[in-house]
């Protein structure tokens, strides 16, 4: 129950708003994850697995990382809280970065 309490206290201590979009964010990026994970164990297995759909999971799965990491960092901004900020700053651009990569390429 340890993970409960740190939820409801994270709950607690941040702006509601902000609170449902990471989680939001999240959920969707272990979505995507597990899909990528679930499309790579087919691959291996089988040999008609389309190869671009997982280039199109992945880039779903960085941008809903880095949107939450970004809600993390608005979120910090407007409550002045700035503990750790320029490291989510620049983990932020940083996926940002390669979620365009890996769609480019």
């Amino acid at each position: 129950m340890k993970l409960g309490s740190q939820l409801r206290e994270k709950y607690k201590n941040s702006n509601k708003l902000f609170f449902v979009l990471r989680v939001l964010f999240s959920i969707f990026a272990i979505y995507f994850s597990i899909q990528v994970i679930f499309i790579s164990i087919f691959g291996l297995v089988s040999s008609d697995t389309s190869t671009d759909f997982p280039d199109l999971l992945l880039f779903g799965m960085l941008v809903s990382l880095g949107l939450s990491f970004a809600v993390q960092l608005v979120e910090q901004f407007v409550t002045k809280k700035r503990g750790y900020f320029t490291g989510l700053l620049i983990t932020t651009i940083f996926l940002f970065g390669v979620s365009v990569f890996v769609l480019w390429v």
